[in-house]
């Protein structure tokens, strides 16, 4: 628990109750949570939000080495920067697969050179 807890910066706030803490706070908690058991699958949606940038990098590359270690893990995000720290990407508007691959395959399937513009372009096909 130490160990989770001083990797979201949070040990110093280790006796503070969870509903008056900020939104980030709140995102350092619930991350803390999920990383406490070592979990073989790790659920995230939207995992950076509210933190600050130096901490944004910490978990990134946590989730990349949890990932090289064998954990399993599928982020939901519309940010389209953290999109590209994954491997796979599922590109999904409306509840519909537009397309599926590595950032480097969305884009050439794209023919555009940022993930972004892949998204929109896709979204555009797939609507006509």
């Amino acid at each position: 628990m130490r160990e989770a807890r001083e990797f979201v910066d949070l040990w110093p706030r280790r006796a503070s109750v969870v509903s008056p803490l900020s939104g980030g706070m709140r995102t350092r908690c619930s991350l803390a949570c999920a990383l406490v058991h070592g979990p073989d699958l790790l659920l995230l949606d939207e995992p950076t939000v509210g933190v600050d940038p130096q901490l944004r990098i910490q978990l990134w590359d946590r989730f990349q080495r949890m990932a090289a270690e064998g954990t399993s893990i599928i982020v939901s995000s519309h940010v389209m920067d953290e999109a590209e720290r994954c491997d796979r990407l599922g590109l999904i508007r409306l509840g519909h697969l537009l397309a599926e691959g590595s950032v480097k395959q969305l884009k050439e399937m794209a023919h555009v050179d940022r993930l972004e513009d892949a998204f929109i372009k896709l979204s555009e096909e797939k609507a006509l």
